[in-house]
């Protein structure tokens, strides 16, 4: 017979995986022909509120703008605690500048973001996700200087 704590570390685990396939193969990877597989079709992204209206067919929309912009180069996983429907992570992102930024052409050069992020999940689907990521350092690293209001805004 299986206790509680072996099916709640079971579960946990199981959702701490979903979402690292998730970002290796859709986000890492950008296969997003996959992203059904683990996106909720209602899902709602919360970096920042409004940004992205719901839907996975527009989280996706912004994914892909944003990939146009930074070439992923990984996500690294510092930390990750899950329970039976929630995982946190504390992640490191690793990209590369390869497309048009709000104005700033590519300049090839890379940086890190770290970040706190979370993922609510609904039938075995991501079906919300929060963020919160270090956005100041990054336009200094490609060469420009964003006003003191906006450096540590999320796009």
């Amino acid at each position: 017979m299986t206790d509680v704590a072996e099916l709640a570390t079971s579960r946990s685990e199981y959702n701490k995986q979903l979402v690292r396939r998730y970002q290796e193969e859709c986000m890492h990877r950008q296969n997003w022909d996959n992203a059904a597989e683990y996106l909720a079709e209602d899902l709602v992204i919360h970096i920042p509120e409004g940004v992205v209206p719901a839907g996975r067919d527009n989280a996706l929309t912004w994914f892909r703008e944003c990939a146009s912009w930074f070439t992923s180069l990984g996500i690294e996983i510092k930390f990750a605690v899950a329970d039976d429907d929630t995982v946190l992570q504390l992640q490191e992102l690793h990209f590369e500048h390869t497309g048009d930024f709000t104005g700033i052409p590519p300049t090839g050069k890379r940086f890190p973001i770290a970040g706190l992020a979370a993922f609510k999940l609904t039938d075995a689907r991501i079906a919300e996700h929060w963020g919160v990521y270090d956005q100041a350092g990054y336009p200094g690293t490609l060469g420009v200087e964003l006003p003191a209001c906006n450096a540590g805004s999320v796009w």
